[in-house]
């Protein structure tokens, strides 16, 4: 019984964490959070850049005025994507928690992208009292697609589960 008990607070502890850390992201101002989103990818740009001219792949060198046109470029798509990445995890993290709990099924898929759909809707309004934010239904449905893709993955995962059962069943 204690074991139980243990795994359904650590698997509740980090549903709680996670949405913290959402809560964290959403609550930067704008500029905060526009301004490390491009010092990343700029980071991983010129990383990248260095990293193939060492190992020999290419030998180039990039103005800084390249590297800044490349990172506008990219800064929108990487922040939706990871707008769904973020509530992919939060799915994950919601389906172990409910299957936990003993959710099943339809039930499962159902309570599941509820309770991203709920918080999605919520971490949006919260972002419309931060600076330079404004709470945006492309991002419910950004976040709510992330939701959707996870649980595709664990549909995938149990799908794969199930065949290396079914042929360990057989070879015995």
């Amino acid at each position: 019984m204690k074991k139980e008990l243990v795994i359904k607070l650590i698997a509740f502890s980090l549903v709680v964490i996670w949405m913290m850390i959402i809560y964290f992201f959403s609550a930067m101002p704008s500029k905060e959070s526009n301004n490390k989103s491009e010092k990343t990818i700029n980071t991983i740009i010129e990383k990248t850049i260095d990293t193939t001219n060492d190992i020999g792949i290419t030998n180039k060198h990039l103005s800084e005025k390249k590297i800044k046109n490349i990172v506008n470029d990219l800064n929108y798509p990487l922040r939706k994507c990871m707008h769904a990445s973020i509530y992919l995890v939060l799915c994950l993290l919601v389906l172990n928690l409910l299957k936990i709990f003993g959710l099943n099924s339809y039930k499962l898929y159902f309570f599941t992208i509820l309770i991203c759909l709920i918080y999605a809707l919520g971490d949006e309004y919260h972002q419309t009292f931060v600076v330079g934010r404004t709470g945006q239904l492309k991002d419910v449905l950004i976040d709510i697609t992330g939701s959707e893709i996870g649980y595709l993955f664990y549909l995938g995962y149990i799908s794969i589960k199930n065949l290396f059962n079914k042929t360990k069943i057989k070879k015995i």
